[in-house]
């Protein structure tokens, strides 16, 4: 019995949910509509174009749809806000699904156009709208057309065919140009030919990778040959609508004097006549995994002059953002060259004069994004305070006024034409979903429901604010989430979340991952709090993690827990749960070797040694700022080896589930075997997670169902009651919700 056909067991009388609403599920959590990539605005802002992602449990596929809504208030026809499914696309999600469904797959890829898989929905005019398909097996990107006219949208017609992928349209209507990016190798700047190498290289006898500097991989991929570029391509208008290309795509990058490539971000702009272009890109260099500069760089889009406006020294540049007359650049940028975490500046760069101003520059704030309201004003999200913000900026006096403070704002852009910004928007009670909101007094309005029957059918628990005083007589915030049916008069376990980053937070907003309502639909009052080295309130507090991962967040996490038990005499004292990711899992150890409070411990891609994991991660310049050196270093080395959980091991005593990924490349998966090791070695119940297809992140739906059911099956078995009959061996354990009278 799955968790969900076990929750949906339970009789009616155990709900009072309003109209029976029955408690969220992973099964719900994995099967949510969601957004993929942005959202794509038409010139005239009366219609907006995305792409919906839904998994199907049952039916074990993965489902891509293009969708196409009218804006009602901006549509010159005011007609149906309804959306219009243009396209829909799906394929078996399993890893190695049977030879008939590869076929069907195989048909959908190459066969009727109805079946492509749309991606980066692009507005080429107020009537058209173009949309990317790459060939799963060719690996060749086309760039489709569709057309409206007369109540209705037209078959998808292509446009022009690349020889290799490409990702991040950008389009001028002004122009004509489309923008995208593209890897190719070092030795060409032709796509057709990066496809030919592509070709040879399949062709090798030998798979061996020889590397001379660092980064040898990062994330989840190894680096090759190929770095991202920036590409352009003029597009004209054949007839009626209908685009065809004009010449050959060109470089825009290659023209920078940067002793070597350049690599690309996803973080570009195109100017408001469509002749420039604003990239952020990384300088070459041997100092590439540990430090943290990029630039901000203009260039036309005929490929002349990629030269970088904010030369010299500085951390890493973002959100590069062109003003209504394209006579400025705004942009963020990091005044730490190694430190990933820094404080995000607002600039803007005056390209006629050649000069860069900072705004704001006392605000103790990190936005970002940045863009452009009008001349005087812009526009930044931020994090403060557990929520995802939007406020405006009076360039000249640096005054901060919120137009969005609730929730979590995931995106922003302008309405052009009006006096408006679409945005999507979350909570931790409610998914993402996608509105407009006046830039003049902030009132929203709802464009989309992805998930309209999830509000009537699931019962989802309203996060309330929490404080406690931490480590040093500093403030610690978090949120607290109640079980279903919550009674002040029974005790329940609780579920103690330890965010990862550690320069991150938990905020008020949805997630696939790491959703606390799924650990407090299961029966756990569920608590998530911001420690030292949390993000949001003032960089200060975020610094004061550096060179004290085991010291004061620690210190302020149990401080609070007793302060909470405290204050909440409903939560079980003697059933707590503690789970955390990355520096949370590090924290998990930490605790396991400081701490007999908890019952069960889970240890999501935490960190074993910090010595080891200095030497196999990728990105150096992140333990060489939280720990002040190199290990090789003597003095630093105190500090590495001062920190490392790997030091008390012999103290470890909870039971604790490991998770680990093959493709984790930021904490390596050794770290996760070295865990679980320690724990068995000295027979500590535990028990081993382990995805050879994911990186730090468990993103396929079927494998995060797995997780879930894992996770909640491993804290609810060591945090039943101690007369629970239910309480059996790990094998024949049955989850079930805590506080149930099943």
């Amino acid at each position: 019995m799955t968790i969900g056909q076990l929750v949906r067991s339970l009789p009616a009388a155990a709900f009072v949910l309003g109209a029976l609403a029955r408690p969220f599920t992973p099964e719900d959590l994995v099967q949510t509509n969601r957004l993929s990539g942005s959202i794509a605005v038409s010139p005239n802002s009366a219609s907006i174009a995305y792409i919906q992602a839904h998994y199907s449990i049952e039916e074990k596929r993965q489902y891509t749809q293009l969708f196409v809504q009218a804006l009602t208030d901006n549509h010159p026809h005011r007609g149906s806000s309804r959306p219009v499914k243009l396209i829909e696309f799906s394929a078996d999600a399993r890893p190695n699904p049977p030879s008939a469904h590869k076929e069907e797959d195989d048909e959908f890829a190459g066969g009727p156009k109805k079946h492509l898989k749309p991606s980066q929905p692009v507005w080429l005019s107020d009537t058209s709208l173009g949309f990317v398909a790459t060939d799963p097996g060719t690996g060749k990107s086309t760039l489709y057309s569709v057309r409206s006219g007369k109540g209705r949208w037209s078959k998808p017609r292509p446009v022009v065919a690349m020889a290799v992928p490409i990702s991040d349209l950008h389009f001028s209507t002004e122009s004509g140009i489309l923008a995208f990016t593209a890897e190719v190798y070092n030795s060409t700047d032709s796509l057709v030919e990066t496809a030919k190498l592509d070709y040879h290289e399949k062709l090798r006898a030998d798979t061996g990778q020889t590397y001379d500097d660092l980064w040898v991989r990062h994330w989840d991929t190894f680096v090759s040959s190929k770095v991202p570029q920036i590409y352009t391509l003029s597009l004209k208008v054949k007839d009626k609508d209908h685009f065809k290309p004009k010449g050959e795509p060109i470089n825009v990058i290659s023209s920078a004097n940067a002793n070597g490539r350049l690599e690309a971000s996803n973080s570009f702009t195109l100017s408001p006549t469509g002749r420039h272009i604003a990239f952020v890109a990384k300088y070459p260099g041997h100092d590439y995994a540990w430090k943290t500069t990029s630039h901000v760089y203009l260039a036309g889009v005929d490929g002349s002059g990629a030269e970088p406006i904010n030369p010299g020294k500085g951390g890493a540049s973002s959100s590069p953002a062109f003003s209504g007359d394209g006579t400025k650049i705004a942009y963020v940028q990091m005044a730490a060259t190694a430190y990933e975490a820094d404080r995000n500046q607002i600039k803007i760069y005056d390209i006629a004069n050649n000069t860069t101003t900072e705004v704001a520059a006392d605000w103790d704030r990190s936005p970002s994004h940045v863009l452009w309201s009008d001349d005087d004003t812009l526009l930044v999200m931020y994090n403060e305070w557990g929520r995802n913000k939007l406020a405006k900026v009076d360039i000249a006096t640096g005054a901060i006024s919120p137009i969005v403070s609730e929730h979590s704002v995931g995106s922003v852009q302008q309405l052009p034409g009006t006096s408006k910004l679409l945005i999507d928007y979350s909570a931790l009670d409610s998914p993402t979903d996608i509105y407009t909101v006046s830039i003049d007094d902030g009132a929203m309005s709802r464009v989309s429901q992805l998930n309209p029957k999830l509000a009537s059918e699931v019962f989802l628990s309203a996060p309330e604010d929490v404080t406690f005083t931490g480590a040093a007589n500093s403030t610690i915030h978090g949120f607290l989430l109640r079980p279903p049916n919550f009674d002040s008069q029974k005790k329940y376990p609780l579920a103690f979340v330890i965010h990862g980053g550690p320069q991150s937070s938990f905020t008020d907003g949805w997630s696939p991952r790491w959703n606390l309502n799924i650990f407090a639909a299961a029966g756990f009052v569920t608590v998530a709090l911001d420690p030292q080295g949390s993000t949001g309130y003032g960089q200060n507090f975020t610094d004061a993690i550096r060179n004290q991962w085991g010291g004061k967040p620690y210190e302020s996490l149990m401080r609070s827990l007793e302060q909470l038990l405290e204050e909440h005499p409903y939560i079980d004292r003697k059933r707590l749960a503690a789970l955390g990711a990355s520096y949370g899992g590090y924290m998990i150890n930490w605790i396991n070797g400081h701490s007999n409070v908890f019952k069960a411990l889970v240890n999501h891609d935490g960190m074993f040694s910090t010595i080891s994991t200095y030497y196999s991660t990728e990105e150096l310049y992140f333990p060489e700022t939280e720990f002040e050196g190199v290990p090789f270093d003597e003095k630093a080395r105190e500090n590495y080896e001062r920190w490392s959980p790997e030091r008390y091991v012999k103290n470890w005593k909870t039971p604790t589930l490991v998770v680990h990924s093959e493709k984790d490349y930021r904490l390596v998966v050794s770290e996760g075997l070295s865990t679980f090791t320690a724990l068995r070695r000295q027979g500590v119940p535990a028990r081993l997670l382990y995805f050879p297809d994911e990186n730090h992140w468990v993103l396929k739906p079927a494998n995060s169902l797995r997780w879930h059911r894992e996770v909640l099956a491993w804290i609810t078995k060591w945090t039943l009651d101690d007369d629970d009959s239910s309480a059996t061996p790990y094998d024949s354990a049955r989850f079930r919700v805590q506080g149930s009278d099943e």
